[in-house]
């Protein structure tokens, strides 16, 4: 918003698994930031200020990642920082610079992982019954080891004995 430059570093330090894949360095404020920053001699601005005392930059051999007051942060100076939050997204969002969404982080369940012998759910299919979960005093379900690898199609589909089942609800042929 202020059109101030800031540096762009490219480095391995971005943990891919959490968050987009970028960092928006806050180093005053983020203990890996502050110390990606000392490294390599990049400017520090404390853009938070705790309440009940003062940062000082040169004093500093940590971030501080508490709550506080807004500095060095043009018209939101004086704010407390949770709060600003919802200010600094609607100014954002008027002066069509951003806006406001929700990321819930969720990760790949695995279980849309292709493997060869499916998804590691172990469900009975009975012409009958339908779709009937293997009882638990039969898990964990172990797959055969007498599978041919032929490039072609499932290779459990190879294995008579582990494929060719019973229902458990019942007792009628069931794969």
């Amino acid at each position: 918003m202020t059109k101030e430059e800031i540096p762009v570093f490219i480095s391995n330090f971005v943990i891919f698994e959490y968050g987009a894949g970028a960092v928006m360095a806050v180093p005053a404020h983020d203990q890996r930031d502050f110390e990606f920053a000392k490294e390599y001699d990049i400017p520090i601005k404390i853009v938070i200020q705790p309440f009940d005392y003062e940062l000082n930059l040169d004093k500093m051999t940590r971030s501080y990642e508490g709550d506080g007051t807004l500095v060095n942060s043009e018209e939101f100076n004086g704010m407390e920082n949770r709060a600003a939050i919802n200010v600094i997204t609607e100014k954002l969002e008027k002066i069509d610079m951003g806006e406001a969404t929700v990321n819930y982080k969720l990760r790949d369940w695995l279980i849309s992982r292709q493997r060869y012998w499916g998804c590691p759910i172990p469900i009975i299919y009975c012409e009958g019954c339908g779709i009937v979960p293997v009882p638990y005093k039969d898990l964990p379900v172990e797959l055969p080891k007498d599978v041919k690898f032929t490039g072609k199609g499932n290779p459990l589909e190879t294995s008579k004995s582990f494929v060719n089942t019973k229902c458990p609800k019942c007792g009628k042929p069931a794969k």
